[in-house]
C-alpha cells in the first residue's frame, strides 16, 4: 500500500509540474478573425508570447472548418521591428503543422497569420487548440473561444449573384448600380422587414388615440361655451400651424431636458396622434356640419336627446362621410412616420438609411420606396373606390374609372351637385393640402 501510494504522488507532482510547464511555455495565446460570415474565406491571426523556444506549433480547429487551402505566415515582433520566421506547413486534416528553423526565440511577440481559412456555414462559438514543442518536450493549451455567423439564404443567395455575369454587366452601369444594384435588393429586402413593421405598428397604435382625440377637439369647437370653444381652436391652429417635424424635436429633445423621460416608440405614438388629431377634429367637424339639420331635428321630435341624436343619427352618418378623408389621413401619417427617423426611432426610413451608408449604395432607399407602396398604393385605390360608391349612393355623378360615360368628365371640373360628399371634400381641402 506504501508503495501505491508513492507511486500515485509522484503521478499527481508529475501532472502538476506539467500543467505549470504548459502555462509557462505561452503566455497571452489569442486568436482573431478578420471577418466572421459563415461560408466565407477569413483570415486567422495567431498571437502569442514564448516564455520558451518554440520548434513546432500545431494549431488544430475544429469539423467544418475547411483549412485544406491555407498560407501561413509568421513574424516576431522586436518592438515595432518585424523579424521574419522561417516556417514549413503542413496541413493533416484539420490540423495545420507549423515547423519553425530554427526555433523561435523566447521573450518576442509572435504573430502567426493563417490566410484562407473557410469558415462552417453554420455558426457558432468555436477555439482552436494548439499543441506545441519547447526544448524537445510538447504541451497543448488552446485559444480563447471566438464566434462565427450563420451563412444565411440571403448571402447565399447574394453569393449567387455576385458571380453571375449578367449581374456583373447590370452592375457595370453606374445608375443601374446605385438605384438597382440586385444584390443589395436581396440583402435590403429582409433588413428593412423589421422598420417597415415599425412604421406600421407606430401607425396603428397613434391612429385610434388621434381618432378620439380629434373627435373629442370637434366637439369642443363645436360647444356653445366660448372657453372650451377658444382652447379648442388655439390647439387645433398651433399644431396645423407648426411642422410635425418641429413637434418631434419638441417631445424627444424637449421633454428629457424638462425632466420627462420615456422609451422611444411611445414617445413617437404621442406625438404622432397629437398631430393628427387637430386635422381630425376638422375632418369629424365638417363631416358633422355636412349632415342636414333635419336629421337633428327629426331625431328630436321622436324623443331623442342630443348624445342620443349624435349617437345613433349624426355620428353614423358622419363616419360613413368622412371615412375617405379618414384613410387619407391615415396615409399621411403613415408616411410621416419616416420622420421620427431623425430622433433615433428605428423605423424604415432609418434602417434603409443606415444600410445606405453602409453599403454606399441608394437602393436600400428603392426597396423602402417598395415598401410605402404596399401600404399607401391599396389604400389609395381603396379610398377612390369608396369615394366613387358614396357619391352615387348620395345621387352625385362621381366618374368611375370603368365607367366610359365618365371619361370625359375626367378632364373637366366636377359639379357642385356631385353630393354631400364633395361638399366634404372641398371643407377638407386645407387638410388634404398639408
Amino acid at each position: 500500500m506504501r508503495l501505491l501510494a508513492v507511486v500515485l504522488l509522484a503521478v499527481l507532482a508529475f501532472s502538476a509540474v506539467g500543467v505549470a510547464f504548459a502555462d509557462d511555455v505561452l503566455k497571452g495565446t489569442n486568436l482573431t478573425l478578420s471577418q466572421t460570415s459563415g461560408g466565407k474565406s477569413t483570415r486567422f491571426t495567431f498571437t502569442t508570447l514564448p516564455k520558451q523556444p518554440i520548434e513546432m506549433l500545431s494549431l488544430t480547429y475544429p469539423e467544418g472548418f475547411d483549412v485544406s487551402a491555407v498560407k501561413v505566415d509568421a513574424v516576431t515582433l522586436d518592438g515595432l521591428k518585424r523579424i521574419p520566421v522561417e516556417v514549413k506547413t503542413d496541413v493533416a486534416g484539420q490540423k495545420i503543422n507549423l515547423a519553425f528553423t530554427p526555433p523561435v526565440s523566447a521573450g518576442f511577440d509572435m504573430r502567426v497569420q493563417i490566410f484562407d481559412v473557410v469558415l462552417p456555414k453554420s455558426g457558432g462559438q468555436f477555439n482552436v487548440v494548439v499543441d506545441y514543442t519547447s526544448n524537445g518536450v510538447t504541451g497543448q493549451t488552446s485559444t480563447p473561444p471566438f464566434k462565427t455567423e450563420t451563412f444565411t439564404t440571403v448571402q447565399a443567395v447574394t453569393q449567387w449573384l455576385d458571380e453571375k455575369p449578367f449581374v456583373q454587366k447590370w452592375n457595370s452601369l453606374q445608375f443601374l448600380n446605385i438605384f438597382f444594384k440586385p444584390q443589395m435588393i436581396v440583402s435590403s429586402v429582409p433588413l428593412l422587414f423589421t422598420g417597415w413593421l415599425m412604421s406600421i405598428a407606430l401607425v396603428v397604435v397613434a391612429f385610434p388615440f388621434a381618432i378620439a382625440g380629434g373627435l373629442l377637439l370637434a366637439f369642443m369647437k363645436m360647444s356653445k361655451v366660448w372657453p372650451v370653444r377658444f382652447f379648442s381652436n388655439i390647439y387645433i391652429n398651433v399644431i396645423r400651424g407648426t411642422p410635425l417635424f418641429l413637434q418631434i424635436f419638441i417631445a424627444f429633445v424637449g421633454l428629457p431636458i424638462a425632466g420627462f423621460q420615456a422609451p422611444l416608440f411611445p414617445t413617437g405614438v404621442f406625438v404622432l396622434a397629437l398631430n393628427s388629431s387637430a386635422y381630425l377634429a376638422e375632418i369629424f367637424r365638417a363631416g358633422i356640419q355636412s349632415i342636414n339639420r333635419g336629421q337633428f331635428e327629426a331625431a328630436s321630435s321622436l324623443g331623442m336627446s342630443y348624445p342620443q341624436a349624435m349617437a345613433f343619427v349624426i355620428i353614423p352618418q358622419t363616419v360613413k362621410r368622412v371615412l375617405p378623408t379618414m384613410t387619407s389621413e391615415f396615409i399621411l401619417l403613415f408616411k410621416d412616420t419616416a420622420l421620427l427617423s431623425a430622433v433615433g426611432v428605428f423605423e424604415l426610413m432609418l434602417y434603409s438609411n443606415s444600410l445606405a451608408t453602409r453599403s454606399g449604395s441608394l437602393t436600400p432607399f428603392v426597396v423602402a420606396a417598395v415598401y410605402y407602396l404596399l401600404v399607401t398604393i391599396p389604400l389609395i385605390n381603396w379610398v377612390a373606390n369608396l369615394e366613387h360608391r358614396l357619391a352615387i349612393a348620395e345621387g352625385g355623378a362621381a366618374a368611375s374609372s370603368n365607367d366610359t360615360t365618365g371619361r370625359r368628365r375626367r378632364w373637366g371640373w366636377r359639379p357642385a351637385s356631385a353630393g354631400p360628399e364633395a361638399e366634404l371634400q372641398a371643407s377638407v381641402a386645407e387638410h388634404e393640402s398639408r
